[in-house]
């Protein structure tokens, strides 16, 4: 059964890099008691599929993540926050059909929050650097809310390396960023989802 879960990654959990993700997530479908649906093969591995890669340090609130259980229970979200590492929290279970777009396909855009640590306004230098990308770039609070095209295409990481590259800060540490989601931007509601 296809099983799209919605999940967030706060606090230190924000440092477990992409590439972790795979087994961390299988593994707490095992201690959950939860039998993964395996890929055909040589070397068989659960069968999952993310959202658009997130550099390590960078809080996702709403990061999509497909599984095939061979069954889920009613209590599955339960089960699985149980046995998530500390900072990993599943809000919702989608159940897509079998047919329906990847991942891939699905996350067009990206909605980002960004802050420099020393008060530096990174307008400017956000529209120097995704240019035709951004779809809306504005000001929320002290954060500069971005929502771009092709997030896989034009990472986020990008950005700082750009940002550091130009002498403009010193490195990740005089950022704060925020995936707040990755999906579709709906223009009515001026979201980003699933």
């Amino acid at each position: 059964m296809r099983t799209r879960l919605i999940y967030s990654k706060r606090g230190g959990a924000c440092f477990v890099p992409h590439i972790a993700l795979a087994q961390m997530f299988s593994r707490s479908a095992s201690r959950a008691g939860l039998t993964l649906i395996m890929t055909q093969g040589f070397s068989p591995r659960a069968k999952l599929s993310f959202g658009p890669e997130l550099p390590a340090g960078v809080v996702a609130l709403n990061e999509p993540l497909d599984m095939y259980f061979e069954s889920v229970p009613e209590n599955f979200v339960t089960l699985m926050n149980n046995s998530l590492p500390e900072g990993f929290n599943i809000s919702r279970v989608i159940f897509p059909e079998e047919d329906s777009p990847s991942l891939g396909k699905l996350c067009k855009h990206a909605k980002y929050l960004l802050r420099n640590v020393n008060g530096l306004n990174l307008s400017e230098h956000a529209k120097n650097f995704y240019r035709d990308s951004i779809v809306k770039l504005d000001h929320v609070d002290e954060w500069l809310r971005l929502i771009i095209n092709a997030p896989a295409q034009n990472p986020i990481g990008g950005f700082v390396k750009f940002m550091t590259a130009e002498n403009i800060i010193a490195g990740w540490q005089d950022m704060n960023i925020v995936r707040v989601s990755v999906g579709s931007y709906n223009q009515e509601k001026d979201c980003v989802n699933l």
